[in-house]
């Protein structure tokens, strides 16, 4: 989304929709795409990829209200490298408003009670949509930088999301709930190249506390990034 565009709160941003998506149990609605979406943390790490010598170009689909196309279009050395998709690690809530005919209308907030790592996997599910969305070819690099601001989220919570492997669907709502979002992480290791774990700094900068390396071939590019130090890579298994 571009940043012009996504000027809307947790709660708005997450609001149930009529025309519902079906291709996955946690996410619905037309809007689905806006998921995760927070202006500053994208100018964060807008300013993150500048700092490395990275042209930014904000993506715009301008027949879409809301684009669902991937956030920028990075270039190195003056021709385009890669696409980015920024997601806001949050706990999701949205508004209740409810009218009378006879006295006023009722509001009231609600928040998700999704475990943490389902709330994680919807935000990998919708900003690998978005990253096809913009890359379907996967001609340039995608990359997906996830800002947190959960307090239940954290680092070793997506190293072991990234860590499970999809499993033969058994019985039963939970398994094969579970049996699911395995296999849309898998999906989201095979497509993606490169996936961030940042936070906020109190300076205003964007601190990385670890990154996943999905493809090889980026393993010499990612040494020029400032904040993308070796000890900072998180070590899994390859993608199947």
């Amino acid at each position: 989304m571009s940043l012009n565009l996504n000027r809307v709160s947790a709660a708005e941003g997450s609001g149930p929709s009529s025309s519902a998506l079906r291709d996955s149990p946690i996410l619905r609605g037309a809007y689905v795409h806006r998921r995760g979406e927070n202006s500053e943390d994208e100018r964060l790490v807008a300013g993150f990829w500048r700092a490395s010598g990275l042209m930014v170009e904000a993506l715009e689909d301008p027949s879409e209200r809301f684009s669902r196309l991937p956030d920028f279009r990075l270039y190195r050395a003056g021709k385009p490298w890669a696409y980015c998709e920024v997601k806001t690690v949050w706990r999701h809530s949205w508004t209740i408003r409810i009218l009378h005919e006879d006295g006023p209308a009722e509001e009231h907030v609600e928040r998700s009670d999704a475990p943490v790592s389902e709330r994680l996997s919807g935000d990998l599910v919708t900003a690998l949509r978005q990253l096809r969305a913009g890359n379907p070819d996967h001609a340039l690099f995608n990359l997906v930088v996830l800002v947190n601001r959960d307090e239940e989220a954290s680092l070793p919570c997506l190293t072991r999301l990234f860590s499970r492997h999809p499993t033969r669907a058994q019985r039963g709502l939970k398994a094969r709930r579970a049996a699911k979002l395995a296999a849309e992480v898998e999906d989201f290791r095979s497509h993606v190249d490169l996936c961030i774990w940042a936070t906020g700094q109190a300076d205003g900068r964007l601190g990385v506390e670890g990154y996943f390396l999905f493809n090889p071939e980026l393993r010499n590019q990612v040494k020029e990034i400032a904040g993308l130090e070796p000890e900072k890579l998180v070590i899994l298994k390859p993608a199947a």
